[in-house]
């Protein structure tokens, strides 16, 4: 447990570390560079790689996605960026709904509020974001994506309530970190196709950074949680 945590503290220096470098504005190009995508892209990339092992191999794939998000962004790839990215949230789904359906108890008063607040940005984005795309195809994949994004918020967030106020704090990281994306994804929608933001590459990339390190360490050690769950369940039957 010790070499485990010391790992995963390890990887999270690493991604900080990562980010700063990104957010340095010395040296840093701009534009569709190689240089540019790698310092876009690098704190994604040692979760991924650095998570292995530690996290479960959803999340690894997801955040494996989200580097090629990254990359496609930076090529100018828009709908390239949001295929990326919304591969990866299909990733997050899966692991959240598999930890849900291996809960020993459900919550469904904790369903119906999550699922109303997962409705707020949904009906924002449907009478604000979406009238504002013009192109046809992208109106239906920023559709297709922003459920995704909720899909992940909801998941994320029952599974937290199900974990309860006395279990594990990881679960409610992860919940933040599903918002957080969220959020990130709202402001640079907004930005690109309703109004101008100030700041905003500023507040998307803080956002999403802070996101993906919740979701990274909400799901340590999520597998061997969920065997325990698994077998402590036999136990009671």
């Amino acid at each position: 447990m010790r070499k485990v945590k010391k790992r995963a503290l390890t990887i999270i220096v690493l991604f900080v570390l990562a980010e700063l470098w990104f957010f340095f504005p010395i040296g840093k190009p701009e534009g569709a560079s190689l240089l540019f995508a790698m310092r876009l892209a690098l704190p994604a990339a040692v979760l991924a790689a650095g998570g292995v092992g530690l996290i479960p191999r959803l999340m690894t794939a997801g955040f494996c996605l989200c580097t090629l998000g990254d990359a496609m962004g930076v090529a100018g790839s828009f709908e390239g960026q949001m295929a990326g990215f919304a591969a990866a949230h299909v990733c997050f789904i899966r692991q959240f709904a598999g930890c849900i359906r291996r809960a020993p108890r459900t919550n469904h008063k904790a369903a119906v509020v999550v699922s109303l607040l997962c409705l707020v940005p949904l009906v924002i984005a449907a009478q604000k974001v979406l009238p504002t795309v013009q192109e046809l195809h992208l109106r239906i994949g920023c559709a297709v994506y922003a459920l995704l994004l909720a899909g992940t918020a909801w998941t994320a967030t029952l599974h937290a309530c199900i974990a309860g106020p006395g279990g594990s704090a990881l679960p409610r990281l992860a919940a933040g970190g599903a918002w957080l994306f969220l959020a990130s994804d709202f402001i640079l929608a907004w930005n690109r196709f309703t109004a101008h933001i100030p700041r905003a590459s500023l507040l998307i990339m803080t956002t999403y950074y802070a996101a993906l390190l919740l979701l990274f360490a909400g799901t340590l050690c999520a597998t061997g949680q969920s065997s325990a769950t698994a077998n402590r369940t036999k136990e009671e039957i």
